[in-house]
């Protein structure tokens, strides 16, 4: 039986099913500021035309956002136009195929555990996440890799803090945020002591544009 996709994600998985496509949405992924076509172009090893062609590309499928700005350190009449930058978009892109709404899915059981004024259901859902948290620490190679994996892109700076500049669970999180951050707390803290590093401690540290969680060595 064939199934129809929508546009939406048919533009999705041909703009990621092309290599150079591919690794320019990686290469902006993990920029933490905007990218012009030269840095991208160079990156990828393209001349900087190929490169604003799969750029637009991916802007036109949701994945890409695109400001305007001047280049820095230049000012004052005859500074040159503004230069087209991307960076990753904020709204949430995911194709299943067959059809899958897990988004919907979650907030309708985060909504379901913020009416349980009994504060049992919240419980629960911490004690699963700790525990989910440690296990797959412990089947995995470290705290920075697994956080990777688990959509957290961690970051981490020259003092061993991690910060984390992503949240997997951003959509639920707009409408039940305590109950996502606190959740957030526990799946790291949980995998923390699953990688049975002692030297680390979890935080709720709130920050635009980021996850709630920071990571501090002792």
């Amino acid at each position: 039986m064939s199934r129809k996709l929508n546009l939406h994600q048919d533009a999705v998985i041909k703009s990621l099913n092309d290599p150079v496509r591919r690794q320019l949405f990686e290469f902006i992924s993990q920029s933490t500021q905007p990218v012009g076509r030269e840095a991208a172009a160079k990156a990828a090893g393209i001349s900087r035309t190929l490169a604003a062609y799969h750029l637009d590309r991916l802007a036109t499928a949701g994945l890409l956002a695109v400001t305007f700005a001047r280049p820095e350190g230049r000012t004052g009449p005859g500074a040159g136009r503004t230069a087209k930058l991307y960076a990753l978009a904020q709204s949430e892109v995911s194709v299943s195929l067959p059809a899958r709404n897990y988004r919907l899915l979650g907030s309708l059981l985060a909504q379901a555990a913020s009416a349980d004024t009994s504060g049992a259901v919240l419980a629960a859902l911490h004690q699963a996440a700790r525990g989910e948290g440690r296990k797959l620490g412990q089947g995995g190679d470290g705290l920075v890799p697994l956080l990777d994996e688990l959509g957290y892109e961690p970051e981490v700076d020259e003092h061993g803090e991690i910060s984390m500049r992503n949240c997997p669970f951003h959509q639920v999180a707009q409408q039940q945020t305590e109950m996502v951050c606190s959740m957030n707390y526990e799946l790291v803290s949980g995998a923390l002591e699953g990688c049975q590093l002692d030297c680390g401690r979890a935080e709720l540290s709130p920050q635009s544009g980021r996850c709630c969680i920071v990571v501090h060595p002792h």
